[in-house]
């Protein structure tokens, strides 16, 4: 799956889809989707892959005094389950296969995409 089609449109009146979403609403779906890692932040747990799709999610991910901002889908791995193979985490620069959860993020009052991993199995780079 692109990353522009992660998340989709609105569900329904109750149930939102991703700002800017296309495409059937995947939120709480297992999902792949691939790209070149453009950020990756081993503090909380998270690195951002893009496809082409040049997805911006409104936060600005990297640390002062840069604060660019990072193009693409964030994946994240925090919060896995006690006893998960962990996340061999990607270097910028290097194209990965992420196998998740189809998910959201809040940014503001804006809902995004967001992959979430359950285990480094999940995470093949290239």
């Amino acid at each position: 799956m692109s990353n522009r089609s992660l998340g989709g449109t609105d569900l329904n009146q109750y149930t939102f889809g991703v700002v800017g979403g296309t495409g059937p609403n995947n939120i709480g779906l297992l999902i792949k989707t691939w790209g070149i890692v453009t950020y990756v932040n081993t503090t909380e747990r998270f690195f951002y892959i893009n496809d082409g799709s040049n997805l911006y999610d409104g936060s600005t991910s990297r640390p002062a005094p840069d604060n660019s901002p990072v193009l693409g889908v964030r994946v994240s791995y925090a919060d896995m389950v006690a006893g998960a193979i962990p996340v061999d985490v990607p270097e910028e620069g290097e194209f990965a296969v992420v196998t998740g959860i189809s998910s959201t993020l809040m940014v503001g009052d804006d809902i995004r995409p967001l992959v979430r991993v359950s285990s480094g199995r999940n995470v093949v780079t290239f």
